[in-house]
């Protein structure tokens, strides 16, 4: 299988004590079955999506859309004819594949979208890692993927996914999803402590919203003052004061650098 260009999952550790360990267990459950009813695991992810219809020869036209993307500049026109013979097939197979260029352009942008969404679904494991690890390593993901595959993001961005509406580009429905599966985890630790979440539901997509901006913002700057490193660490304080501003004005008061596991089981305990 071929490598994704999006990066691996970082993160390790979590819990101490049997409270810790069963509430480890809970949040290790919960991060695994949202993350199956959410987003698919990187290309394999992607061959179970479209398993119904999605042949290795697709995969290999998909593969070679993407590796022509990334050799342009961003919203350069990549025509049918280079897909196929970077795919080593006519141009004829390719549209019988697909139904036009419409549905490949909007397979190719699933395909980049799950398989960014992979990498952001395994960097929010919340069994894993402090509040500030798992923001950091979400933020530097993204912050990773929009600086190095610039034309990448251009064209997620140039039109709808497949079997979205036309209305949503494939980012915006990128943040949607992990702004649906930030919200579930966020409601699970609140059933988990006996907390009410719904001042936290809009939380996420504001979160999600305000990071998107800003790095779309950086990465367009040709020559980008800012390094890459300072301005993950900026926006991944600024996420941090949103959620700890909110919590605490829910009564709850976090530490960022403890281990979430034990953070949760301390106040599920009631020993915030």
């Amino acid at each position: 299988m071929k490598k994704s260009p999006f990066g691996r999952v970082e993160g390790s550790g979590g819990g101490s004590g049997p409270l810790g360990e069963i509430v480890l267990s809970t949040l290790r459950l919960m991060s695994m079955a949202s993350s199956r009813s959410r987003i698919p695991g990187a290309v394999s992810g992607y061959e179970a999506r479209w398993e119904q219809h999605n042949t290795e020869r697709q995969l290999r036209i998909l593969r070679a859309a993407v590796e022509l993307l990334e050799e342009k500049p961003p919203g350069a026109d990549v025509p049918v004819r280079q897909i196929a013979e970077r795919a080593g097939v006519a141009k004829s197979v390719v549209y019988r594949q697909f139904s036009g260029r419409e549905d490949l352009d909007r397979r190719i942008r699933s395909y980049l979208i799950d398989d960014l969404g992979a990498v952001l679904d395994a960097q929010l494991d919340v069994s894993s890692g402090s509040v500030r690890e798992i923001i950091t390593r979400t933020v530097r993901a993204v912050a990773d993927w929009m600086g190095d595959h610039p034309s990448l993001a251009a064209f997620a961005r140039s039109g709808p996914p497949a079997g979205g509406p036309e209305s949503i580009d494939a980012i915006s429905s990128l943040k949607i999803r992990i702004s649906e599966r930030s919200r579930e985890l966020i409601e699970a630790i609140a059933r988990v402590i006996g907390a009410e979440s719904a001042a936290l539901e809009p939380v996420p997509f504001a979160v999600v919203t305000m990071v998107e901006g800003v790095l779309v913002a950086w990465a367009a700057d040709p020559g980008q003052s800012r390094p890459r490193a300072e301005m993950v660490a900026d926006l991944s304080d600024y996420a941090w004061y949103i959620l700890d501003g909110v919590a605490r004005t829910a009564g709850v008061t976090v530490d960022p650098d403890r281990e979430l596991a034990e953070v949760v089981a301390g106040l599920r305990g009631g020993d915030s």
